[in-house]
C-alpha cells in the first residue's frame, strides 16, 4: 500500500489516469490480488482513487486526498501504542458484535475475506498489512454506524503504524491473524457474545505483545 501511495503522490500516475488491472499490479508488485484489492480499498477510501465497477480505477485529484489521522507520527511512541489499544479495547469488541447482529451477507463475507488473505499473505511472506486494517475497517462498517466506519478509517494511519512495532515480535502476526479467522467465523456464525469475547481476547494479546515492546 505504501508503495502505491508514493507513487500516486509522486504523480507516477496522475490525476485521472487509469490504474493497471487488478492482475497487473499483483504480477508487479508479486502478491495476491486480494492483497492488491485490499489496499486499493483503504486508498479509496483515503480519497485518493475513485473505483468504478466494470470500468476501472482512476487517480482522484489531490483536492480529494485525505490524511485525516487522528495523530499524525512517523513512529507511535510506546505510551501512545498503549492509549490507542485502550481506546480499541472499548470500542472494537462492541462493533465485532454490531457486525454479527447488524451486518450484511456481503459486509461480513469482506471480512472473512479479510481474514483469509492476511493469512495467506503471511504463509507467502507478503506484507499483510493492509489486510490487516481492511478486516477491522470492515467489522467497522457492518456496524451500520457511520461515526463508528469514519472513526476506524481516521485512525488508520495509527493503526498502521503499530502494526509495525507489534511485527517486530516474533509469532504476533501469525498469533493476529488466527485471532482475526475466530472473529470472522463468529460473526459470519451471527455469534454477537462470541464475535465480543474473541475481539476481546485479540485486543488482550496484542497487549500482552505491546508489554514486550516497552520492556526492551
Amino acid at each position: 500500500m505504501n508503495e502505491l501511495t508514493k507513487r500516486i503522490e509522486q504523480e507516477d500516475w496522475k490525476p485521472g489516469q487509469k490504474l493497471p488491472s487488478l492482475a497487473g499490479l499483483a504480477k508487479e508488485y508479486e502478491v495476491g490480488v486480494s492483497t492488491v484489492r485490499e489496499a486499493l480499498r483503504i486508498l479509496e477510501n483515503r480519497g485518493y482513487l475513485i473505483i468504478e465497477h466494470g470500468r476501472g480505477m482512476y487517480v482522484r485529484s489531490r483536492n480529494y486526498w485525505s490524511h485525516d489521522s487522528a495523530v499524525e507520527l512517523t513512529m507511535l511512541p510506546v505510551g501512545d501504542l498503549f492509549s490507542l489499544l485502550e481506546f480499541r479495547g472499548v470500542l472494537e469488541p462492541e462493533m465485532a458484535a454490531m457486525a454479527a447482529e447488524r451486518g450484511s451477507p456481503g459486509q461480513i463475507n469482506d471480512i472473512k475475506r479479510a481474514a483469509a488473505v492476511m493469512i495467506d499473505d503471511l504463509e507467502k511472506g507478503s506484507d499483510y498489512f493492509s489486510a490487516d486494517i481492511a478486516f477491522h475497517e470492515y467489522i467497522a462498517e457492518a456496524c451500520s454506524n457511520a461515526v463508528m466506519a469514519k472513526v476506524m478509517k481516521g485512525i488508520s494511519d495509527l493503526l498502521l503504524e503499530s502494526r509495525r512495532q507489534t511485527s517486530r515480535i516474533p509469532g504476533s502476526a501469525e498469533k493476529a491473524s488466527h485471532f482475526h479467522m475466530l472473529i470472522a467465523l463468529a460473526i459470519e456464525q451471527r455469534n454477537a457474545s462470541l464475535a465480543k469475547e474473541m475481539m476481546k481476547a485479540h485486543l488482550e494479546d496484542v497487549k500482552q505483545d505491546s508489554m514486550m515492546l516497552k520492556e526492551t
